[in-house]
């Protein structure tokens, strides 16, 4: 009984601890009595969970495996464990471990799930390439509390996406980044098959580039929804819920789309660039901060070391900054909007770019570019390996092994460009 009692004070020691540890944010010093508790009581399911999610907070995915080794044990102790359910399924997923990710998906679906669950669930099946079930299930997004998930369009006027309106016009609204209005502007063309006519309302830095594209010719293009007269409107990504794509469909949208009059291009680089036979590299390393999403991004200058010793190349800077660097030539900050920005691009002979706007706009463009990816990347890009993104045909992805561990992607970057530009020489 003594034991028993000596324990108990023990346990409540080490509770009391973790706990004001945790309330000053001291995560390190918590998870150490949480572990210790932990040795003592090995029955609490909430315990593991509590201690799995500071982990996570403390160092992400560095400790990726012990956080799933906990909230396994929470879940053996209590399979409705809905912190336990989401965090095997986050977790899992990180891994790239989808198989097992889904199961866990699909368990917490069938536990009081939340509109946070659905879409979720949502995002993780179309990085798997399932974009007709994700994309229904992406649609419980404006459901959530997020400010970059805000429904961007008139919702009097909402159509349900279902209902027939082949006698409306419907009007098709941007939603979230630059990027976005990019990679699903590919698909506004088919909804011509669905309404009598569509409207597309795109950000003003993007009107005069697709106003101007041949793909959407026969689409109204504005800047403002209150510039148009319809019946209803949708969200952009709603897109492939309406027509019922899936990946598969990719196979014959990935090559060029958007259009650039060449007679600009010239003229932009009469302008900006410098007139030699070097070969030219555009670098975009970051994407808009406010994005809800992180590890994307990538010092610029740590890209730009990696290259710089290679000879006969011009590196040019395409994010939109003030920044300047020694013989890192600054074309970002003269952009106005982003037929500014194709101009750049097209005079490239090469485009490097995380997971931002200039990527896609490259992609769009049929421009060659290699896209560097973290280990875990959004939810979008379904496919990082082989000859192209999936997304984009012009796209070659390079992805780190782990997460923010970027050697080995760079040194990649590096041989990969030196075989191109003896290609280049020898042409």
């Amino acid at each position: 009984m003594q034991d028993v009692n000596k324990k108990e004070n023990k346990l409540l020691e080490y509770l009391e601890q973790a706990d004001y540890y945790k309330s000053n944010n001291d995560y390190r010093s918590a998870i150490e009595y949480y572990e210790k508790s932990l040795e003592i009581l090995k029955t609490n399911s909430a315990l593991y969970t509590v201690t799995a999610d500071l982990y996570s907070k403390m160092n992400g995915s560095e400790s990726l495996e012990r956080q799933l080794e906990l909230y396994l044990e929470a879940y053996k102790l209590n399979s409705d464990n809905r912190l336990a359910l989401h965090g095997l399924a986050f977790g899992y997923e990180k891994l790239g471990r989808d198989t097992v990710a889904k199961i866990y998906y699909e368990k917490l679906l069938q536990n009081n799930p939340t509109e946070n669950d659905y879409y979720n669930y949502g995002g993780f099946l179309i990085h798997c390439g399932d974009f007709e079930n994700g994309h229904k299930y992406f649609t419980h997004r404006f459901n959530i509390d997020d400010i970059n998930l805000k429904y961007p369009a008139n919702e009097t006027k909402k159509w349900d996406l279902t209902t027939n309106i082949s006698d409306k016009t419907l009007l098709v609204h941007y939603e979230q980044g630059f990027g976005d209005t990019i990679m699903y502007s590919r698909f506004v063309p088919f909804l011509k098959k669905v309404a009598k006519k569509v409207i597309f309302v795109v950000q003003k830095e993007l009107y005069d580039l697709i106003s101007n594209s041949n793909m959407f010719k026969d689409i109204e293009i504005v800047k403002e929804e209150n510039d148009a007269q319809y019946d209803v409107n949708m969200a952009l990504l709603d897109i492939l819920y309406v027509l019922k794509f899936n990946s598969s469909v990719l196979s014959v949208l990935t090559t060029k789309y958007l259009d650039i009059n060449q007679d600009k291009v010239n003229a932009y680089k009469d302008k900006y660039l410098q007139d030699d036979n070097c070969f030219k590299i555009g670098l975009s390393c970051s994407g808009d901060k406010d994005a809800n999403y992180n590890g994307r991004n990538l010092d610029i200058l740590k890209v730009y070391d990696a290259l710089k010793n290679i000879p006969n190349i011009r590196f040019y800077n395409l994010q939109k900054d003030e920044s300047n660097f020694e013989n890192l030539i600054s074309l970002g900050q003269n952009f106005n909007d982003f037929t500014d920005s194709a101009c750049a691009v097209k005079n490239m002979n090469l485009i490097v770019s995380t997971d931002n706007v200039v990527l896609n706009l490259a992609g769009a463009l049929g421009m060659e570019t290699i896209g560097i990816y973290n280990k875990e990347t959004n939810y979008r890009w379904f496919k990082t390996e082989g000859d192209n993104v999936g997304w984009y045909e012009s796209v070659r992805p390079l992805q780190a092994k782990k997460q923010n561990d970027w050697d080995d992607v760079l040194k990649e970057l590096k041989e990969e460009i030196e075989t191109k530009l003896n290609n280049y020489n020898n042409v």
